[in-house]
């Protein structure tokens, strides 16, 4: 089944469809690719290449090539390289080494499976769906304090109850999480400004984007706080 996505060329894009995937909860999704990025760094192989085929088989279940994953992993690819270039050959004496070979290997699996995993998570689960999953969890871990607070009558304990009964801590995560695909978006396009008039690759590149995405996340930031404030949701 085709996607009519206009947003499929931003890394980290949320990308519509009525999967599986896309129907669970965000809280549950949340915690599957966290437990995927774990297992890969803390169970070596076996847990590397079970993230592996998860996310592999799962990014088709929800009509998204696997390579898809990637898009804006350049520099982390050239990174993961670099890293696995250096452990793998010894200077003194020159020479090839299989353990750092293994070794820089399992770095680098890790490092994409990570990626690939928040990848696939953002291009199935829509800020609106974090945000109502996290202030959910958050209900439930502070209805106990809220118990224990309603019988005082003290001016601090109506104060927190006041704090308690607004959703701050799930703004903040979901604010936070909104972060990584609003940071993509703007660099995409300023990229394809950049490179629409014809401006050098490289480093030139790199130096010339960042105050540019700089400035424009932060008018972003600006804006939802303006919003914020004016539905009376600030932090």
């Amino acid at each position: 089944m085709a996607r009519l996505n206009l947003r499929d060329s931003i890394p980290y894009a949320y990308c519509p469809g009525s999967s599986l995937l896309h129907r669970l909860p965000a809280g549950l999704k949340l915690l599957i690719f966290l437990s995927l990025s774990f297992s890969a760094f803390f169970f070596g192989i076996p847990g590397l290449c079970g993230g592996g085929l998860l996310l592999f088989f799962g990014a088709l279940s929800a009509g998204i090539k696997p390579w898809e994953l990637f898009r804006g992993a350049r520099y982390l690819l050239i990174m993961t390289f670099l890293v696995l270039a250096f452990r793998s050959w010894s200077l003194f004496p020159p020479a090839f080494s299989i353990p750092g070979f293994m070794a820089g290997s399992r770095f680098a699996g890790t490092i994409l499976v990570s990626f690939a995993a928040a990848s696939l998570l953002f291009k199935v689960t829509t800020m609106t769906e974090f945000r109502e999953s996290i202030r959910r969890a958050e209900g439930i871990l502070r209805y106990p304090l809220f118990v224990l607070l309603k019988p005082l009558r003290q001016h601090w304990a109506y104060r927190l109850r006041y704090r308690l009964e607004r959703p701050r801590l799930s703004l903040g995560i979901a604010l936070l999480l909104g972060f990584l695909p609003q940071f993509f978006e703007i660099w995409e396009t300023a990229s394809k400004a950049y490179a629409a008039r014809a401006g050098k690759k490289g480093m030139s590149r790199i130096i010339a984007l960042i105050p540019i995405v700089s400035e424009g996340m932060m008018e972003r930031a600006g804006k939802t706080a303006r919003a914020l404030e004016a539905r009376g949701l600030s932090l």
